[in-house]
């Protein structure tokens, strides 16, 4: 999985790089996310991975799916089915927005909450994060009652566990 994360990310980087150069960062995505979505239906991830069928006529078959697409979405898909990497179109997708992110300074963070967060609540955190960190943030809320109280914040490969739970456990293994 971590070989299908780095050729992702050095798909995601170069196709990046075309759309920077092209200044259509979004419209590039759009296409992206066309080959993503056909790419990864199961159906057809199949029937472009099948040896008994040649590499031509698999290239023929997922390009003409993708008719309408721009050319270089249809180089990229191109690429796929001939390296047989049909199945990181997804992933791709995926460090595709990450680079947006960077680069237009969005962090996305997971937050995790006790009870359910209403809007009022949400904008806070937000604001809150976006704050702390200087930048621009985008979150996501979910809840699960097993944290007890506070939050658990998710920003990349960065936590801040603020938990009841966590506290608690902490105390626990103090007191021991």
């Amino acid at each position: 999985m971590v070989r299908a994360s780095a050729l992702a990310r050095r798909y995601a980087q170069a196709y990046f790089a075309l759309a920077q150069e092209d200044g259509d960062i979004a419209g590039w995505r759009e296409q992206l996310a066309g080959v993503a979505a056909t790419l990864g239906n199961p159906e057809i991830a199949d029937a472009l991975a099948n040896p008994k069928t040649t590499l031509a006529e698999r290239v023929k078959v997922g390009l003409a799916l993708l008719d309408g697409a721009s050319a270089p979405a249809r180089n990229l898909a191109r690429l796929l089915i001939e390296r047989r990497r049909v199945g990181i179109a997804g992933e791709i997708l995926g460090q595709y927005d990450a680079l947006t992110d960077r680069a237009s300074g969005v962090i996305r963070a997971d937050v995790t909450t006790a009870v359910p967060a209403d809007a009022a609540l949400e904008k806070k955190i937000r604001d809150s994060l976006s704050k702390q960190l200087g930048s621009d943030v985008q979150t996501v809320v979910h809840t699960d009652p097993a944290i007890l109280g506070g939050l658990v914040v998710h920003i990349g490969d960065r936590v801040i566990d603020d938990s009841l739970r966590t506290h608690l456990q902490q105390l626990q293994a103090a007191l021991a």
